[in-house]
């Protein structure tokens, strides 16, 4: 049979179909042009070029590092949709090269990254983190935007990052810290916000980050402190805010750190410090306060940290520091890993220090004994010897029979455990300190006989008796009673009892 002629007119519109579908592809490769592996970018005029650790190839790389060149790279660069030949990236690091090179956070790239676990970017000219910059990634677990030029965070800026366990926003240019910034952070245990320019935090800028253990707030502008601010970190066990500008902390300043173990406050302006300024702390074992104006301390102020191990006065301007100040954590400062530092004060060697004769004999802790041996005090000629042993017997030997230098026992050098909370800071922080030089009238304490030590005729402080070891809930008192006060009357007697030692505070102190 033979077979069917196909008409002419029907093969020149096959031909054409076909010719217009191979034009159509011809232009939709020159719109959509072949994906660009990232970490194989071969153009030496890209503004981004980024170096892949162990492998190349795509979708291999785990951890890369990328460099932003060339005058910078804009929101709608085809080059971000790159990073969809790096699916498995865990570790994204973007340092910028070039000014202006990078002033918004890049956040296409997450669509493409669902593994990422580690993000940073440095030297950037970012200046506002927007709302909700980075919703969603649920699977990043550390952020880092140092260095950069950040000034202003937005409310939920890091809204819904349910694995982000660190955060560090250090050296930008950050002034103040707003309430519902760190939103839906659950698992957030360390923030860092060294360097920057803060001199405000609001109330409750902290409350949703009921996890967090370590706040660093050094190097800023902090001037004043209120115990809203740092309400919602119960949890909290480091609290950083050395080299501020801070001059005086009230009653209760902290008492919403339940948890707290470190307060670290050197190189401030502090001048005052209320009676109960560190009360509800039960938990704290360091307290640092260097390189401040302090003059006086009232003697119940460490009752509220009763649990304090680690002490750090160096530097201020105090002129006494009786056995009724030290008393509440007398015992632990004998223990191996305890520390005390007064030195660079304006202490006279009078028997207000005769309490370091004995500590010495009976501290475990070479860095508590070491510091003793060198304390300098400041020494009469004409030493006064009127009531001394009845203050010594008194404050010192009375408070505890343990004044025995023949026990040997108690001598014996300790090694301190190299495992300690606070060791790599304590040995950091006074390594850098020089060793003193004695001036003209100055003697190493110890080195004078116990029994010469002069005693001042104004021996008896005075001595707030009836401050009471505070419970975990009575500042929550406090607070209620004050707002209450504002629309009742409130019961003469109770209200009394919990101001007393108050206004026995302002009469010490003024």
């Amino acid at each position: 049979m033979r077979a069917q002629k196909i008409p002419a007119t029907l093969l020149l519109l096959l031909f054409a179909i076909e010719a217009l579908d191979a034009n159509r592809r011809k232009q939709k490769e020159k719109l959509i042009p072949a994906t660009i592996n990232i970490c194989d970018i071969s153009d030496r005029d890209s503004k981004v070029h980024c170096y892949c650790e162990f492998s190349q190839e795509v979708n291999e790389a785990v951890k890369t590092e990328c460099w932003v060149f060339n005058g910078g790279i804009e929101k709608s660069d085809p080059l971000w949709t790159s990073f969809t030949s790096q699916t498995n990236i865990e570790t994204l690091a973007f340092n910028v090269r070039a000014d202006g090179g990078l002033d918004f956070v890049p956040s296409k790239v997450f669509r493409y990254l669902r593994k990422i676990k580690h993000f940073s970017i440095k030297y950037s000219s970012i200046h506002k983190i927007e709302s909700y910059s980075f919703v969603n990634i649920t699977s990043v677990q550390e952020m880092t935007l140092t260095k950069n030029q950040i000034f202003y965070l937005g409310k939920h800026s890091f809204y819904n990052l349910p694995n982000l366990t660190l955060l560090t926003l250090d050296e930008n240019k950050i002034v103040e810290l707003e309430t519902e910034m760190f939103y839906e952070l659950p698992a957030l245990q360390k923030l860092y916000l060294t360097s920057n320019n803060i001199s405000v935090i609001h109330d409750g800028a902290f409350k949703h980050l009921v996890n967090l253990i370590d706040l660093e707030l050094d190097r800023n502008n902090i001037s004043e402190l209120k115990k809203e601010c740092f309400y919602g970190l119960a949890n909290l066990k480091r609290l950083d805010l050395r080299r501020n500008k801070l001059s005086k902390l009230n009653s209760f300043t902290f008492t919403e750190l339940w948890n707290l173990q470190s307060l670290l406050l050197d190189y401030n302006e502090i001048y005052v410090l209320a009676q109960r300024t560190f009360d509800g702390l039960s938990q704290l074992r360091k307290l640092s306060l260097s390189h401040n104006k302090l003059i006086t301390l009232a003697n119940s102020l460490f009752e509220g940290v009763r649990g304090l191990s680690a002490l750090d006065l160096r530097h201020n301007k105090l002129k006494r520091f009786t056995f009724e100040n030290l008393h509440p954590i007398y015992d632990n400062l004998k223990n191996q890993n305890s520390y005390i530092y007064l030195e660079g004060n304006e202490f006279p060697c009078d028997c207000h220090l005769a309490w370091m004769h004995k500590l010495r004999h009976e501290a475990k802790s070479v860095k508590v004994r070491t510091s003793l041996e060198n304390f300098i005090c400041k020494f009469n000629a004409e030493p006064s010897l009127n009531s001394h042993f009845t203050y010594f017997e008194r404050s010192v030997i009375g408070s505890n029979n343990l004044y025995d230098s023949d026990d040997k026992s108690q001598i014996k050098d300790y090694v301190d455990n190299p495992d300690d909370f606070f060791q790599d800071e304590i040995e950091e922080a006074y390594v850098d300190e020089p060793k003193a030089v004695k001036g003209e009238n100055e003697r190493t304490l110890l080195q004078i006989p116990v029994e010469t030590l002069p005693c001042p005729q104004d021996v008896k402080s005075v001595t707030d008796r009836t401050y009471t070891y505070p419970s975990q809930n009575e500042a929550k008192d406090y607070r209620n009673l004050i707002q209450t006060s504002k629309t009742t009357t409130i019961d003469s007697n109770f209200a009394i009892s919990l101001f007393t030692p108050v206004i026995l505070m302002w009469t010490i102190q003024f």
